[in-house]
């Protein structure tokens, strides 16, 4: 009896904990994720619309008729970024090209090397999801191979409508 009364004792303690825990993650984690996270405001590929889209359409199960009042919404407000975003873009790029220098100064040749190999990878993965075109990662690597952070490191703008 004695032996039942602890097992019983640690399991409430257990799922009260674990109980805790989710609702701690569930109310506070994402107001934290939400404000460590940030971006820089960066007109979004097409594709990119195409699949919030399809996020839309599955959570909020649109209408057709939402769904094409939606689809003409992202794409106006698409059309608009693009306008807000070409003229701080030359800015933006140098902004992330001083940074990445400055944080290159101040590491040694290994850390370095391990830097540019994670710019490139990440490089890769966006080149990956925009399929290349005028913005080709690999094209722009190929005019600048520097052990430096390069114009590559910079967010890739893909403005196809």
């Amino acid at each position: 009896m004695n032996r039942w009364k602890v097992i019983l004792a640690a399991v409430v303690i257990f799922l009260t904990g674990a109980t805790t825990g989710g609702v701690l993650v569930r109310n506070y984690a994402p107001k934290v994720v939400k404000r460590s996270h940030t971006s820089p405001p960066i007109p979004i590929s097409s594709q990119r619309r195409q699949e919030y889209l399809a996020k839309l359409d599955r959570e909020l199960e649109l209408t057709p008729d939402q769904h094409k009042q939606v689809e003409g919404i992202l794409a106006a407000s698409q059309e608009r970024m693009k306008h807000l975003w070409e003229p701080v873009e030359p800015q933006i790029k140098d902004e992330y090209r001083r940074t990445r220098k400055e944080i290159a100064d101040v590491l040694n040749p290994d850390q370095r090397e391990k830097m540019k190999k994670m710019h490139n990878e990440r490089d890769q993965r966006r080149h990956a999801e925009t399929n290349g075109g005028a913005n080709s990662i690999m094209h722009l690597r190929s005019t600048n191979e520097s052990s430096q952070p390069s114009a590559t490191d910079a967010p890739k703008v893909n403005n196809q409508p």
